[in-house]
């Protein structure tokens, strides 16, 4: 459409349209201002260049002006030369006349004779293009301050955003289409060749003068040649020189195409590629001086360092050091942990006695009590200072540590329970606090080993204890000092040294020192936690703390007071304060908790914490308790203590809180195969009977599905053993009632008993459903009886050869379950379990078998099945969610009655 001859143009939406506008003018408000920064420095740079080389252009014309006006005089002859000739001339000839010797009269003058030297025009011819190279650069200069201006005008007249960085676009590349960015560079150029161009015209102007004056101007225009040109080449050696001339980067880029056709060299470079391009470019020296500063080195770390520890020096004000110290975590820490890029330069600003990194935090922690800042600076003052702090005190190099950061350092900047009351300062407080005591811990720890040491090489080396006499004052001295001195020792590590013999003094001290070493970084653990909990939020960098103070060895008995008061002060909190339906950061310090709780020895003696249970009870969100139990409920040690539990526990809630905090963790966990036995030898002897029974049921069914799927119990005496055995007995004595022969694998001590998957997933089912059925209204219901049928539910039965006896048993137990009413709310689940009658909803599949194929039983089942759709059917107004099940139910009973007739036509009259 040609819109200059009146063509309609058509308009958009007229609401998108000014999105459309609103959106365009930022993107381009943002280049313009981005552009405009760039474009200003570029041409304010150019300018002030402009100004120094007119300025130097301007006094060397002068100058240069000065020699002239002597020297152009000898390109014309001097007249007083002339006539001083001549006299000479007629003075010869008067004298040659007078003696009557004609032959001796000079020949006539001849007029060229006074003519210029070459020395003359050679001088004059330097210099004067000299002085045109000058002036040509002043005159450029002067053009490139009037563009430069022009330039910044072209750019301020437009106010509309879009307008305004199209303007800047437009004449910027402009500027790089005509290459005044290479006229800049010439400018200098033409300069200093006119500079060297008087030079070598001085040489040339002082020869015929003077020739020793002469050899003194040459040895300078060599020198000034000769430091030109190694400042032109210096820098293509040392990137970091500063030092350059207008030819250094012509010179570049001849040495890289130099060095990129070396390269290119057959012998030594692999063809380019199919379209012609070639992987190598030339590198700009702008991209080789930031890649080489880049890089990796040893120099870049020594570099860094100086640079660091300058600025360190610089910031003598607390308000210059305050966004040094803010900017420490950032560089150190990231979202996956530590960066290691800068590790090294402030591990030695903190390790240093110069600079001293940490103690400048310190003071400037120590400046907030000063009284002079407002309530929001203090408060950020106070967390830019725990965050480095944090940060920090990991970089203390632990040998070294004890002489740069003193104990007393510990009471500068130990956490002020007592005064600070503002929880998002205590936040990053908690977990500076944790770190300042592992760290003190460290060092007290090297102190420890030595002692330790000392003390194995003297109970090692002595020959006869019982008479050696040892001075061990020191040692006990020190090893008081330590447990009197620090915050993270408890009451129970306090030695006693009494001891009236040597080698009962280096027992007792050995053994009290393993006993720290083995307790402290636990406590330090546990107090975090306590402290943690009593936050509203997770402490700075909890994960990374936690990691930091986990112990590396078990959990000794020694600290399982400490451990249950801990449960004793954090599931209290949680559950009153924190109890939501989805996962808190309460639940993380919880996790943490559980997780020492694991790492103990064995489960020998221990039963679960009442909080423990309390949690795993209580907690509304099971995706917390699942995440929560994650570390130890895939491995056997907690099921082996709740074993022990369910075994040990007299209490008959704490019995039954047990029970149910084993049920919720079926959701979610399995329990490990080898445990199973102990967990339903101790669920078949409780007097409680609601929860056992459904226990033992999934417990029996997650041993089942465990691999491999042949089920095998090697143990005489293990209840799964018996269990086994009992349905084998059972499948046994039907056959030798019936005149049948037993079953081919006989049951031995001696060898595995292994039982059809499907014989022994039915036979569970059918206890079950018994159990359910002989409850009434009197007696106590199973625990959760329809999750326990959905957990039962399972895709790996496919025999179709189910024992005869125990398809028997499965439908009179289905007929006593649909039977009794306490059981009507559970008649559904049977029906929607899928494993059971899956080859009857699905008949066309192959793979999925039909396995009751005993009549007695199918007639049973199908009976059930019929009474119960035709009551369900009766009823006048049926649940609208039970409908589909209702559907099912007849779908099932179909398929059964079919698969009775077939059997029926299939024999035959």
């Amino acid at each position: 459409m040609d819109f200059n001859a009146g063509g309609a143009i058509p308009q958009p939406n007229e609401a998108s349209d000014v999105g459309d506008e609103a959106a365009t003018a930022k993107m381009w408000a943002i280049y313009g201002r981005e552009a405009e920064k760039y474009d200003k420095g570029l041409v304010e740079s150019w300018k002030s260049d402009m100004e120094g080389m007119l300025i130097f252009a301007g006094l060397f014309s002068a100058v240069l002006t000065a020699f002239l006006i002597e020297s152009y005089k000898t390109l014309n002859p001097d007249p007083d030369d002339l006539t001083i000739l001549l006299l000479t001339r007629i003075s010869e000839q008067i004298v040659a006349s007078a003696n009557g010797n004609a032959s001796n009269i000079p020949p006539p003058l001849e007029l060229n004779d006074g003519g210029p030297t070459r020395a003359a025009l050679a001088c004059n011819a330097l210099w004067f293009l000299s002085l045109g190279l000058s002036l040509s650069c002043a005159l450029i200069a002067t053009l490139l301050e009037q563009w430069a201006r022009e330039f910044l005008h072209k750019t301020d007249i437009h106010s509309a955003p879009v307008i305004r960085a199209r303007v800047f676009s437009f004449l910027y590349y402009g500027l790089r289409r005509f290459n005044m960015h290479a006229i800049v560079d010439i400018i200098p150029l033409l300069l200093h060749l006119s500079l060297l161009l008087f030079f070598s015209g001085l040489v040339a102007f002082l020869v015929p003068v003077n020739t020793g004056i002469a050899l003194i101007a040459a040895v300078m225009l060599f020198v000034v040649a000769a430091t030109y040109s190694v400042l032109t080449v210096f820098p293509l050696r040392y990137l970091d020189s500063p030092y350059r001339t207008p030819l250094t980067g012509l010179f570049w880029r001849l040495y890289q195409y130099f060095k990129i056709q070396w390269t290119r060299h057959p012998s030594l470079l692999e063809p380019a590629n199919k379209a012609g391009h070639s992987k190598f470019a030339v590198e700009t020296m702008v991209a080789a001086i930031s890649r080489v500063a880049a890089e990796a080195s040893v120099q870049r770390e020594s570099r860094d360092l100086k640079a660091l520890v300058w600025t360190m020096k610089s910031l003598a004000d607390d308000t210059e050091l305050e966004p040094f110290v803010d900017a420490i975590p950032e560089i150190l820490w990231g979202p996956h942990g530590r960066r290691k890029a800068h590790y090294p330069v402030l591990r030695h600003l903190v390790n240093n006695p110069r600079t001293l990194l940490h103690a400048r935090i310190i003071d400037l922690y120590r400046s907030c009590d000063a009284g002079i800042l407002t309530p929001t600076a203090l408060k950020r003052r106070k967390i830019i200072c725990y965050k480095a702090m944090w940060t920090t005190i990991q970089l203390l190099h632990a040998p070294d540590s004890s002489a740069i950061f003193p104990r007393e350092y510990a009471s500068r900047i130990s956490v002020p329970w007592s005064t600070e009351k503002d929880l998002e300062v205590l936040q990053y407080a908690t977990s500076v606090e944790a770190i300042l005591w592992w760290r003190l811990f460290e060092n007290d720890k090297l102190l420890l080993e030595t002692h330790l040491e000392y003390l194995q090489r003297l109970q090692a080396t002595s020959d006869n204890a019982d008479t050696v006499t040892v001075d061990l004052t020191h040692i006990q001295r020190s090893v008081t000092e330590l447990v009197e001195h620090s915050a993270y020792y408890v009451s129970t590590q306090h030695p006693n040294f009494d001891y009236k013999t040597s080698p009962d003094r280096i027992s007792g001290l050995l053994g009290y020192i393993r006993h720290i070493l083995r307790t402290t970084p636990h406590l330090i653990l546990f107090h975090y936690l306590r402290s943690a909990s009593e936050l509203d939020a997770l402490p700075y960098f909890f994960c990374w703390t936690v990691d930091l103070l986990r112990p590396s060895h078990p959990t000794p008995p020694s600290v399982r007071t400490n451990l249950d008061a801990t449960f004793d002060e954090v599931v209290p909190r949680l559950l009153n304060n924190f109890d939501s339906a989805e996962p808190g950061w309460m639940d993380s310090v919880m996790t943490e908790l559980i997780r020492t709780w694991c790492q103990q020895d064995s489960s020998d003696g221990i039963t679960l914490h009442p909080e423990l249970l309390r949690y795993l009870n209580n907690r509304r969100s099971r995706t917390a308790v699942s995440i929560a139990m994650q570390p130890i409920a895939n491995g056997e040690l907690f099921w082996e203590v709740l074993a022990n539990t369910l075994e040990t526990t007299a209490n008959r809630n704490r019995l039954r809180d047990s029970l149910t905090a084993a049920w919720r963790l079926l959701f979610g966990f399995c329990p490990h195969v080898s445990v199973i036995p102990r967990l339903l030898d101790a669920c078949l002897g409780l007097d409680i009977p609601s929860v056992p029974p459904s226990l033992i049921a999934v417990y029996k069914w997650t041993y089942m599905r465990w691999p491999p799927r042949s089920l095998c119990a090697t143990n005489p005496a293990d209840v799964m053993h018996r269990w086994l055995a009992t349905i084998e007995m059972s499948a046994r004595a039907a056959d030798a009632d019936a005149g049948r022969s037993t079953l081919t694998c006989e049951f031995s001590t001696d060898h595995p008993l292994i039982v059809g998957d499907g014989d022994a997933f039915v036979v569970a089912y059918a206890e079950y459903l018994e159990i359910c059925a002989g409850s009434n209204a009197g007696s106590e219901f199973p625990h959760e009886a329809m999750t326990t049928l959905h957990l039962m539910h399972t895709y790996l039965i496919n025999s179709s050869q189910i024992h005869g006896a125990h398809q028997i048993r499965f439908a009179n137990a289905l007929r006593v379950f649909f039977e009794n009413p306490a059981c009507g709310h559970l008649r559904f689940a049977v029906i929607t379990n899928l494993w059971l009658f899956r080859g009857y909803l699905y008949p066309g599949t192959s793979d999925i078998p039909q396995w009751l194929d005993n009549p007695t039983a199918r007639d049973s089942v199908i009976a059930t099945l019929t009474q119960f759709v035709e009551e369900m059917t009766a009823s006048a107004e049926p649940d609208t969610d039970q409908v589909p099940f209702l559907v099912q139910a007849r779908t099932v009973l179909d398929a059964l009655r079919a698969s009775s007739q077939d059997e029926g036509n299939s024999e035959g009259p």
